[in-house]
């Protein structure tokens, strides 16, 4: 889709959505940021919903007088811009309910984003407005078949249309391609620092001594720039080279002050969503094993409440999140000595034809508990199937 939706098309979408929520949902999602398209490098519907339509939607949220929304809001990682807020203050007044938003990373590239957007938005945070971050320090792994990581960036949109190897390469080669995006990079949207790159795999013998080395290294060797080692090095590997990117959420004091603001949502497991480049399923456990055990950022007691009650009130959901007389027995036992998880998945080849996928092991989680049953008991399942979907 390439437009906006018709007068029509929105009434259409409003019944569905309240129908939804008469069965059950929590609300609705969306984005607008670069890097979410489509098919041909298209972007999503949502990217090009107006206000008119926007509005519809979030008013049934005021109708059916429940529900929260949440946005991929923020195109330049931490930064809320001045159109971003205008958007966040819209949703806010147009549903009366909660809006989280995304995402609020640690910057040591801007240093100051966090607490600028912090101040910035403290009106709306009074109104029910609740930035996500995660407390683990981000690694996504970089496929150049499928670079999601650089998608932020207008300029490879391209890279995206054509998703041939063949096209890709072109893009790739291309010298007015590769001095736009060094022109973006001025004004990084999510990165801006060769050194967090780092080659992991190379798949041509003679690039082998690039394993193990950030791409700044690798352009010193080459004696050029980042732009240049990186593209230069995918095409040699026939695109197949494998990447690593260490991003955010790196410095332990902002880190600390982040995840002790009230007004912060401790989230971003990612649903599942670009399994081949990571997992940060593990964002529960790397808390309590982290930052509550080991770094003593928080105590056991918040770290629990802050993953339990703080999102199930947030959200409406009613009935868990806590450990409560009359309330659903989901529990989560496990011991505090042990509990954590590392800072980035582990490589599975099992999905079909052998394909990759990234998981996060726990560790220290003794038994899980669902509506009563216990599923879960020292490492294996134990078949019971006591869950249901939850509704509003």
């Amino acid at each position: 889709m390439e437009r906006t939706a018709t007068p029509e098309e929105t009434a259409g979408i409003k019944a569905l959505l309240a129908e939804a929520m008469d069965a059950g949902a929590f609300g609705f999602s969306s984005t607008i940021l670069n890097q979410h398209v489509g098919f041909e490098g298209k972007p999503l519907a949502c990217r090009n919903a107006g206000r008119e339509e926007l509005k519809a939607y979030a008013n049934v949220l005021k109708e059916k007088n429940k529900g929260a929304i949440e946005i991929a809001l923020t195109r330049q990682i931490a930064v809320l811009d001045d159109d971003q807020y205008e958007l966040l203050d819209f949703l806010l007044t147009e549903s009366g309910h909660p809006v989280t938003f995304l995402a609020l990373f640690d910057r040591d590239d801007i240093p100051e984003a966090v607490r600028n957007t912090m101040r910035k938005a403290a009106p709306l945070l009074r109104r029910g407005a609740r930035p996500q971050t995660s407390p683990l320090p981000l690694t996504r792994e970089i496929s150049m078949r499928n670079p999601f990581a650089f998608g932020a960036f207008p300029s490879w949109n391209r890279v995206f249309v054509d998703k041939s190897k063949p096209g890709q390469a072109a893009v790739y080669r291309d010298p007015a391609f590769r001095n736009a995006f060094r022109e973006e990079l001025k004004r990084p949207q999510g990165f801006g620092n060769w050194a967090r790159i780092t080659v992991h795999e190379t798949h041509q013998p003679a690039l082998k001594p690039f394993e193990g080395r950030s791409i700044a290294e690798a352009a010193q060797m080459r004696g050029t720039d980042g732009v240049d080692a990186l593209f230069d090095l995918t095409l040699e590997d026939d695109l197949e080279i494998e990447l690593t990117m260490s991003s955010y959420n790196t410095r332990v004091d902002r880190m600390t002050e982040i995840l002790n603001d009230p007004s912060v949502l401790i989230a971003l497991g990612d649903g599942g969503a670009h399994v081949d480049m990571l997992c940060d399923a593990g964002y529960p456990t790397y808390l309590l094993g982290t930052w509550v055990r080991e770094r003593q950022a928080m105590s056991l007691e918040q770290g629990v409440r802050r993953l339990t009650s703080d999102p199930a009130d947030l959200f409406g959901i009613k009935g868990r999140g806590r450990l409560k007389t009359g309330f659903a027995a989901d529990v989560a036992i496990f011991d505090p000595a042990t509990v954590g998880s590392s800072n980035r998945g582990v490589r599975r080849y099992d999905l079909p034809g052998g394909a990759k996928r990234m998981v996060m092991p726990s560790r220290g989680i003794e038994y899980t508990v669902v509506n009563g049953e216990i599923t879960y008991a020292k490492g294996e399942l134990t078949g019971a199937a006591a869950g249901h979907v939850l509704r509003s």
